[in-house]
């Protein structure tokens, strides 16, 4: 297949983003940093100050750390000590009657706990500060322009590029031309509604109102440290959130069955009935919101593309939204790239949605899921319990369904590592070598270098002495991780670079690389026990190919085949270099 670097006349820009939040301000990152013409558009006048979208999951962590974001976040946030898990209450002054931990210890045990799947941990951090942190990063790039106040008003698809006509807020309207346009706006996406093509639909869970008040409550709610405190009283049932780390503000949520908010007087009776305390609160701001459940069947329209909740969009529980909307767009970013420079072939392009839809799958079914089930615990747990109303008393037998029923809950909702660590592709951009990939799953993960998998954490020493992790190197390009046999690795990638324009860099990790390690992980997961193995890691960090066999007699062939197939521009079946690899490695 020929690869399609058509020049598109009277383009402004290469590609155009609807949306500034996290998902958007990561996508602008990324391509800025490919070096591509990006302009951002927003409707707010700034990054987000709404108290939503908490909690970092591990692999995003991963990412915000190799865009130097997770630098620059390292003092916001929640200590775990004040985030550590998810209590239940009858109301908070009779204390937890349930609970699930992140951790038994402190910061350090919780950081030591992820320390060996990852060189970060998941953290709970507000949406203001890393959406600006985000933004920081992406304009960084001289090819990047991100413009708040500027609403997208219509978008028109082309064959060669797409027309974006935009209204700032102080009236003027343009129209810009960009070779895609990537939707990042949101569950309610107005592009998603101009442009998308079908739609699945799951639960809505309606008339949400989230509080936010000052009162002083370090002695309560601040003494159990939980990050969500559930209250399942009937008369007050909601949650509280955590006190926030920079404005002391606390906040509680319920579900309001009727049009108008209510009124104030209304609001402190159930947080002080929640609380079981009649104390002094100051009522800040109220909000009034409906969360719906939805996927969207086809995530490419010709040369319009769609990302985060303007793809899958869903119920908070689990913290999933922003985590895999960042990850969407780290899947997206390069394969534009290559795409646009002409490394690769459109067909590239299609490999997004059949990769990150099967990930999106998981995530509205278990963001649904958490949401269902916990109300289901709570339903079945009030049942047979009069004085739970009427005294604020749960019984024993109460309590004991109650932990029984949310242990398993807490780990699909606080821990899941599976989820966070365990994300499987399986497309065109992705060569199998026949050795079956774990099944996704939202608790466990396994760590292995399948192709499709999360390339895993493993801890080197550069020449300086520096300590960091092999997941820090990936990024930029695609990557060659070997530990044996670097003077025939780098005649091979030498003579595939004269033959085509691949952004391929070497990881040598032997015992005269650039890196060293100790970890006896990187022989069980790379290159096996003789250190003839090698595995080839795609620009978003997952892994594309594995080969165990001879360097200088097939490393070149390994590595034009395999370029030739991700990259679309030979028929799978013209594969033939598969080397042996099972019986090396995991």
């Amino acid at each position: 297949m020929n690869v399609i670097a058509r020049p598109v006349p009277n383009i402004d820009v290469d590609v155009v983003i609807c949306g500034g939040g996290p998902v958007g301000l990561s996508l602008a990152y990324l391509l800025g940093r490919w070096g591509l013409r990006t302009i951002l558009f927003e409707k707010r006048a700034s990054t987000t100050s709404l108290p939503k979208g908490q909690y970092v999951h591990a692999q995003t962590a991963e990412l915000y750390r190799q865009w130097g974001v997770w630098s620059l976040l390292e003092k916001c946030g929640w200590p775990i000590e004040r985030s550590n898990g998810q209590g239940v209450y009858v109301n908070v002054a009779r204390g937890p009657v349930a609970e699930v931990r992140a951790t038994t210890g402190n910061e350090a045990d919780y950081k030591e706990k992820w320390e060996h799947l990852t060189p970060v941990y998941p953290r709970k951090i507000p949406a203001s500060d890393y959406e600006a942190a985000l933004c920081k990063q992406a304009l960084q790039w001289p090819s990047v322009d991100v413009r708040f106040s500027t609403r997208v008003i219509d978008v028109q698809p082309y064959d060669t590029h797409v027309s974006v006509r935009v209204r700032e807020d102080a009236g003027a309207e343009h129209e810009i031309r960009g070779r895609y346009l990537v939707a990042c706006d949101g569950a309610h996406s107005f592009v998603r509604n101009r442009v998308g093509q079908g739609e699945d639909h799951g639960p809505a869970f309606l008339n949400q109102v989230l509080v936010e008040f000052n009162a002083s409550l370090d002695d309560a709610l601040g003494r159990d440290g939980f990050f969500h405190s559930f209250v399942i009283d009937p008369r007050y049932a909601g949650w509280f959130g955590s006190k926030h780390p920079d404005t002391g503000v606390w906040r509680y949520s319920f579900r309001h069955d009727e049009d108008a908010v209510p009124d104030n007087d209304v609001i402190l009776a159930r947080i002080r009935g929640a609380l079981g305390m009649d104390i002094p609160i100051e009522i800040l701001r109220t909000y009034r919101f409906d969360y719906t459940t939805g996927l969207l069947r086809r995530w490419r329209e010709g040369n319009v593309f769609f990302a985060g909740d303007a793809a899958h969009w869903h119920s908070p529980w689990g913290g999933y939204g922003a985590n895999s909307g960042v990850q969407d767009s780290n899947n997206l970013a390069w394969k534009l790239a290559m795409v646009f420079k002409g490394m690769a072939s459109d067909d590239l392009l299609d490999s997004y949605e059949i990769e990150r839809k099967a990930k999106a799958w998981q995530v509205v079914k278990a963001a649904t899921y958490n949401s269902l089930h916990f109300q289901s615990i709570v339903q079945s747990v009030i049942v047979g319990e009069p004085k739970l109303a009427s005294h604020g008393e749960l019984s024993d037998v109460g309590r004991q369904f109650l932990q029984q029923r949310f242990d398993p809950h807490g780990a699909n909702t606080v821990l899941h590592t599976g989820f966070q660590l365990g994300t499987v592709y399986d497309s065109q951009a992705v060569m199998s070598d026949g050795v079956a990939a774990p099944t996704p799953d939202l608790k466990d993960y396994v760590e292995t270098t399948v192709p499709g998998v999360r390339a895993p954490h493993i801890w080197l020493r550069d020449k300086r002495g520096e300590r960091l992790s092999l997941v820090d190197l990936w990024g930029e390009s695609f990557v060659l991780v070997i530990g044996k046999n670097g003077a025939a690795w780098r005649q091979a990638v030498d003579a595939l670079r004269a033959r085509q324009d691949i952004p391929l860099t070497i990881v040598d990790a032997s015992s005269g690389g650039e890196y060293q390690t100790t970890d006896p992980k990187f022989s069980e997961l790379y290159t096996g026990r003789d250190g003839e193995g090698v595995v080839l890691v795609r620009p978003d960090g997952f892994v594309a190919r594995r080969f165990h066999g001879d360097a200088v007699r097939d490393g070149f062939r390994f590595l034009e085949e395999t370029f030739d197939h991700i990259l679309g521009k030979r028929r799978p079946d013209a594969v033939t270099a598969s080397g042996v690899y099972a019986d090396v490695v995991g």
